[in-house]
């Protein structure tokens, strides 16, 4: 099965379908950081290649609910609005609602953080709402985090379901503890980076279900 990783530079999810044995390759506008199927560039130069599965991580910069105090002028409401701020939301929420609505990939989905209601009013609300520790088995492993992941899906995949083992009271706070780095870039992607077993929880049941409903088509074609 073809699998396209949009906006990811670390091959996490890539890699976690590769491991079930799936063609998959990542994309983003920053070189991989690790070795494997990668395409340096805008995802819509090769979306419409025949994929049977996206998933796709957009800029969350101008829609995540953490960047509210932003869109004041000082970081206030009291300061008045920050005209040029809600103009990039209302753009990237735009862009967001547009390419859910032309994706050319039957089966996909979109992760974002949890959005700002503003944004979310134009894009809709998500159909599910994730934290990475639902995937973890270990208090002081990579998945034992708190970051709440929204997904919206497209063609009738189902909602991911928990695999690990912790109830979420010793998850660590890591994501808004992070410190700020004299490179924004940096820890933008620092605070973007996805856990081992979520990626292995979309692998396995999203990469599963498409395959199946897949070979479901294809027999039911040979049987007509």
């Amino acid at each position: 099965m073809r699998v396209l990783i949009g906006g990811e530079h670390n091959g996490v999810v890539r890699d976690a379908f590769i491991a079930r044995g799936h063609y998959a390759v990542s994309c983003d506008f920053s070189p991989s950081k690790v070795g494997g199927p990668h395409h340096q560039g805008d995802w819509s130069d090769i979306e419409g290649d025949g994929w049977d599965l996206a998933i796709f991580h957009r800029t969350c910069t101008f829609l995540a609910n953490s960047g509210a105090k932003h869109l004041y002028l000082n970081m206030s409401k009291n300061g008045g609005l920050n005209e040029d701020r809600w103009l990039e939301m209302g753009r990237h929420a735009w862009a967001f609602w547009h390419h859910m609505q032309n994706c050319p990939v039957r089966f996909a989905a979109w992760e974002n953080p949890v959005m700002l209601g503003y944004a979310q009013l134009m894009i809709g609300k998500p159909d599910q709402i994730v934290q990475p520790w639902w995937f973890g088995h270990d208090e002081n492993g990579p998945d034992n985090v708190k970051k709440a992941t929204a997904w919206r899906l497209k063609g009738g995949l189902p909602k991911l379901g928990p695999t690990g083992t912790l109830d979420g009271s010793t998850a660590r706070d890591e994501v808004h503890q992070m410190a700020p780095t004299a490179d924004p870039e940096e820890r933008r992607m620092a605070r973007s980076k996805f856990t081992p077993g979520h990626a292995e929880a979309i692998a396995e049941q999203w990469g599963d279900w498409v395959r199946m409903c897949k070979e479901a088509e294809l027999l039911e074609r040979n049987v007509a």
